[in-house]
C-alpha cells in the first residue's frame, strides 16, 4: 500500500485539516470507508454516489430528494445516485466520451429521469486578458484549456426557468461562471453544492451573495472516497 493511502497519512491529513476536537472526531469516524473505499474494482459510478467528501455524501442522503429537480455541472457517480433517488436529473457535460459512457451508464441502470446534455468549449478569440477567478470570463483554471471558452457550457442551465432547481451541483469546469449562472435557477430553500472549495477562488465573487441569500450548510474539509487527500466541499441553502 502506498503511503497515501496508509493509517498514517490519514491521521496526519485529520490532524492538519482539524478546526476543532470535534471535526478530528468526526474526520476519524470516517477511517473505515476511506480505505474500504480502495478496494479493487470500487469508484463511485459503481458506488452510485457522487465523488464529494463523506460529510457532503451524507448530508445529501438526509435529504428528500424523490421527485426533485437536480442540475449538474458534471455528472458521474452523483448523476446514478440522484437517478437512484428518483430525482429528475439534468447533466451538463463538455467531453463527448464522458458523455458517451454516461449516458450508456443510465441506459444500462434502467433510469428514465435523466437528460444529459452535451456542450463542448470554443476557441476563444477576444484579445481581453481573461482569469478563472472571473464569472464573467467563462475559463477553466486548468493550464491546457486557458484557450478555449465556457461560455456556452455555464449558459447550458438558462435554457430552464428562474426558481426551478431544487439542488445544483457544480464539480465541472469553470465554476464561478457555473456559479453565477446557476443560482437565478435554485428554488428557495433549495441546495447549491459546490466541490473542492479548498480552491478559494470559486468562491470567492460570491461572499456578499452568500451572507445575504444563503445559509451555510456545510463547508468541511473531510475524507473522499477513492482518493488519498481530503477535500472540502461546501452546501448552500438558497434562504
Amino acid at each position: 500500500m502506498s503511503w497515501k493511502k496508509s493509517l498514517p497519512f490519514f491521521v496526519w491529513q485529520s490532524l492538519i485539516f482539524a478546526k476543532s476536537a470535534a471535526h478530528f472526531r468526526q474526520n476519524w469516524s470516517y477511517k473505515n470507508r476511506w480505505s474500504q473505499s480502495f478496494a479493487e474494482g470500487r469508484n463511485s459510478v459503481v458506488d452510485e454516489l457522487p465523488w464529494l467528501n463523506f460529510a457532503a455524501i451524507d448530508f445529501l442522503q438526509q435529504q428528500k430528494l424523490s421527485k426533485s429537480n437536480v442540475f449538474e455541472y458534471g455528472g458521474g457517480g452523483s448523476t446514478l445516485f440522484f437517478c437512484k433517488n428518483d430525482a429528475y436529473v439534468s447533466t451538463v457535460e463538455d467531453a463527448i466520451e464522458w458523455m458517451s459512457r454516461l449516458t450508456e451508464m443510465v441506459e444500462k441502470k434502467g433510469y428514465q429521469n435523466w437528460q444529459g446534455i452535451f456542450i463542448s468549449p470554443e476557441p476563444y478569440n477576444g484579445t481581453e486578458q481573461r482569469s478563472p477567478e472571473n464569472p464573467d470570463d467563462f475559463m477553466s483554471g486548468s493550464p491546457l484549456l486557458g484557450h478555449l471558452t465556457y461560455e456556452k457550457y455555464a449558459r447550458a442551465i438558462n435554457t430552464f426557468p428562474a426558481d426551478h432547481f431544487d439542488l445544483i451541483l457544480v464539480d465541472g469546469r469553470a465554476r464561478p461562471s457555473c456559479i453565477q449562472q446557476a443560482i437565478p435557477h435554485l428554488k428557495s430553500n433549495g441546495l447549491l453544492v459546490v466541490d473542492n472549495t479548498e480552491r478559494p477562488y470559486y468562491l470567492a465573487s460570491f461572499q456578499d451573495v452568500i451572507k445575504e441569500q444563503f445559509k451555510v450548510e456545510l463547508d468541511i474539509y473531510c475524507p473522499v472516497a477513492y482518493t488519498p487527500d481530503f477535500t472540502k466541499t461546501t452546501i448552500l441553502r438558497k434562504l
